[in-house]
């Protein structure tokens, strides 16, 4: 069902004591089939209204209004000389029109139009309307060399007066000129050489040339708002649409669906709602009316602005839920608030805001100390109140935070504090660690009595560059009550871009643990090496590649973990941040097993490193797993890790 979004009436609480935020009241169906209005944009949609009460614009999309601005004047453009020609000046190495206009011997065809007795000139151009910043050629062709005759031939931008091209041989001249905005009217001249536009009356005059050099913005009055909140878009072209048989469209970037459209006026706005959080980013492009956004016949095209409609998460830990303890609490949104006016604040279970508000970002943190009971909190989007002023009023808001916060945007639901699980020390391998379900060969027995007993091994999936696990080691892990992590690495190391990537890893990772017997709960974790001169491609990594292994994996059920560089600006890091800024629950809901830092010395079992060192994206993350020493083919030949409990691994 496409849902449509209502805003009249809704009156937003202020949070001191915190409320919940009124649900979408409306339909984009019913009985009678769909209403107009309603854009669907794959499972979701959004419901666009005509900002502010404007009148409709005729012959247009439903919900938006168009109207007339002044249109940009003509700038002052820049030439060179037409590709595959050459320049027929003497001072090739100059950017004058005279030195950078292309000149041949070709004539004016018979059947040209004669402007003046006994001479003829025709000025053509390769396209009449091109995006700011394209280039155009100009041609201006005569019946006769100008070679010898002291004149030339000259093309003259005449709506800035400027001089753009000149040839002093040949019957054609030819010049390439860029410009960023405005109708451009251009005639030739068969004149004596001049900078200045001549009075028609004395020379050999061409025909006028006009080009229109058009661009697209897109803008809007706000950002970032709460679910089943308006934001008001404007697409502005810099020429009207009227009798051009062009609209001024806007699109869904990742759906391509058309959200509106204007065939009047240059201006076009909408006012566009979301009955969801989500992130909606948009393109406006002049172009022939379609429904779906083209990939050819572009006139122009905007910049991507990007809506959203805000969510907001929070988690807190804590290592020690005792009185004096200290609870991480971090809320999370969908988007970033820098610049918008919105703040994010984060409450406890009476309504009082525990820390100061963070206004910039994605992510607001901070560190409360445990009373006499493990607290709970939440989180919410909204506007702080401006205190009133003074030297008084100053220094207390400088030491304390805000009592409450309005108009509110999102709110999370009331989430208790967790406390951290205990760590886990094991190991993990690209050989088999036993042929046999006593585990009494191979690395197994080696790493027990040197290392100390492993809680976890983990081991691939497949048969890649290292053997997938046997059907022996899984019958030794359950004899030694030893849990497995199941990991993927099936595929180019390069090739972790793209969504649809992802996803299909994830599939074939799902379709591999169920051969093997891994039920449905556990975690699967895919292996993002670091780029260099094996994976040069993973420097690519993206966060489309991040959510479509998340999908991949948990619509079978089985939870997404990450092997990768957890460094903050790492590839991989800045992936799963992007990533995870969409999406909060790719942060809440996956594992991250970072390999970063790595270590060296004598480690084992009972002398691992403390879990604080462990790198951290600076993103919300669930940072559930280390791997602190590689092997570096030394004896036992195993990478050791250190695991929280809460990581779902695999007890055969």
């Amino acid at each position: 069902m496409c849902l449509a979004l209502s805003v009249a009436g809704i009156v937003q609480p202020a949070i001191g004591g915190v409320t919940n935020l009124p649900a979408p009241v409306s339909a984009c169906s019913n009985a009678n089939g769909p209403q107009a209005g309603c854009v669907s944009l794959g499972s979701d949609s959004v419901q666009v209204a005509l900002p502010g009460g404007a009148g409709l614009c005729p012959a247009s999309g439903p919900g938006v209004t168009c109207s007339r601005s002044n249109l940009e004047a003509p700038d002052q453009g820049a030439v060179s000389t037409p590709d595959r020609m050459a320049a027929c000046g003497a001072q090739l190495g100059s950017s004058s029109p005279e030195t950078v206009a292309a000149c041949t011997d070709t004539v004016l065809a018979p059947q040209a139009t004669t402007s003046q007795a006994g001479r003829r000139l025709a000025l053509s151009t390769n396209t009449a309307a091109v995006p700011r910043g394209g280039n155009i050629t100009l041609t201006a062709t005569s019946d006769n060399s100008v070679a010898g005759t002291g004149q030339s031939i000259e093309i003259f931008d005449t709506s800035t007066h400027s001089l753009i091209g000149s040839c002093g041989q040949g019957s054609q001249c030819a010049v390439s000129y860029v410009a960023h905005s405005g109708k451009h009217s251009f005639s030739a001249y068969l004149t004596s050489p001049t900078n200045k536009v001549p009075a028609p009356s004395t020379v050999v005059v061409s025909n006028e040339v006009q080009v229109n050099w058009i661009g697209v913005d897109l803008s809007a009055d706000r950002s970032a708002v709460g679910p089943s909140h308006a934001i008001t878009l404007t697409a502005t072209s810099s020429v009207p649409v009227d009798k051009t048989g062009w609209q001024l469209q806007v699109y869904d970037v990742n759906s391509h669906a058309r959200i509106a459209y204007c065939a009047g006026g240059n201006i076009c706005r909408t006012s566009i709602t979301s009955a969801v959080a989500r992130s909606l980013p948009m393109v406006a492009l002049l172009a022939p009316p379609s429904a779906t956004m083209p990939s050819d016949a572009v006139i122009a095209r905007s910049g991507v602005f990007q809506a959203t409609w805000l969510s907001v998460s929070v988690t807190s830990v804590t290592n020690d839920g005792k009185a004096g303890g200290v609870a991480h609490v971090a809320a999370t949104i969908n988007g970033d608030i820098t610049g918008t006016g919105w703040s994010i604040g984060i409450f406890d279970e009476r309504g009082q805001m525990v820390g100061p508000t963070c206004n910039a970002g994605t992510a607001c943190r901070v560190d409360v100390t445990i009373g006499n009971s493990l607290p709970s909190f939440r989180a919410a989007v909204g506007s702080v109140p401006s205190p009133k002023g003074g030297l008084f009023q100053d220094i207390v808001r400088r030491v304390t935070p805000p009592a409450k916060m309005v108009d509110i945007q999102a709110q999370s639901s009331l989430v208790a504090t967790i406390v951290r699980p205990k760590i886990l020390w094991g190991v993990d391998s690209c050989k088999s660690f036993t042929s046999d379900s006593g585990a009494t060969t191979g690395l197994y027995p080696q790493v027990t009595s040197m290392l100390g007993a492993p809680a976890f091994w983990g081991r691939y999936l497949t048969n890649t560059v290292c053997p997938g696990i046997s059907a022996a080691e899984i019958s030794a892990a359950h004899n030694h009550d030893m849990a497995l992590l199941p990991i993927y690495n099936d595929y180019d190391c390069s090739a972790v871009v793209g969504y649809d990537t992802g996803r299909r890893y994830g599939a074939e990772a799902v379709g591999a643990a169920h051969s093997l017997g891994i039920p449905a709960g556990v975690a699967l974790a895919i292996d993002i090496e670091a780029p260099g001169a094996a994976c040069p491609g993973a420097v690519n990594v993206d966060a489309g590649f991040v959510n479509g292994w998340y999908d991949g994996v948990t619509s079978a059920n089985y939870v997404a973990a990450y092997y990768g560089n957890g460094t903050a600006g790492s590839p991989f890091a800045n992936a799963y941040c992007a990533a995870v800024s969409g999406r909060p629950e790719v942060g809440n809901k996956s594992h991250l097993w970072s390999y970063e830092p790595s270590l060296s010395g004598g480690f084992g079992k009972g002398n691992a490193p403390d879990w604080g060192m462990v790198a951290n994206t600076q993103c919300p993350e669930h940072g559930t797993a280390w791997q602190f020493v590689l092997s570096a083919g030394s004896a036992p030949d195993v990478d050791q890790d250190l695991l929280s409990s809460d990581f779902p691994l695999w007890y055969p």
